[in-house]
C-alpha cells in the first residue's frame, strides 16, 4: 500500500533539488498513469496533455520540446513553486487527470 511521505509543508521536486545542488529540476511526465505516458500520445483526435514546471527557463524549454518531438501537448505551469504544487501527489488537483487537447 502506498504511504506519502511527510515532506513538512516543502514539495517533492524542492526535496529533490535540495538533494542534488546545482541541478536544474524540471518537473514532468509524473501526473498520468504510466500506461498513458508510454501508449500512443494522439488519444481521442488529439494530444495528450503533460504538465511541466520548473525554475530554470532553458531547461524548461528543452522538456518542453522533447514532450512535443514526443507528439504530446506541453502546457508549461510556470516555477516549481507554483505549477509543483499543482502537481504534486497526492492532494494536488493535476495528478491523474488525463485531458486531451484538439485542433
Amino acid at each position: 500500500m502506498f504511504e506519502p511521505a511527510e515532506l513538512h509543508g516543502r514539495l517533492s521536486s524542492e526535496i529533490v533539488a535540495d538533494l542534488v545542488p546545482g541541478a536544474r529540476v524540471v518537473k514532468a511526465f509524473n501526473h498520468l498513469f504510466a500506461h498513458l505516458i508510454s501508449g500512443d500520445p494522439q488519444a481521442e483526435g488529439g494530444k495528450r496533455v503533460l504538465f511541466y514546471s520548473g525554475d530554470d527557463v532553458s531547461t524548461k524549454a528543452e522538456v518542453g520540446t522533447l514532450i512535443d518531438r514526443l507528439g504530446f501537448f506541453g502546457i508549461d505551469l510556470g516555477p516549481l513553486s507554483i505549477g509543483g504544487k499543482l502537481a504534486q501527489f497526492p492532494g494536488a488537483p493535476l495528478p491523474g487527470l488525463n485531458l486531451v487537447k484538439f485542433g
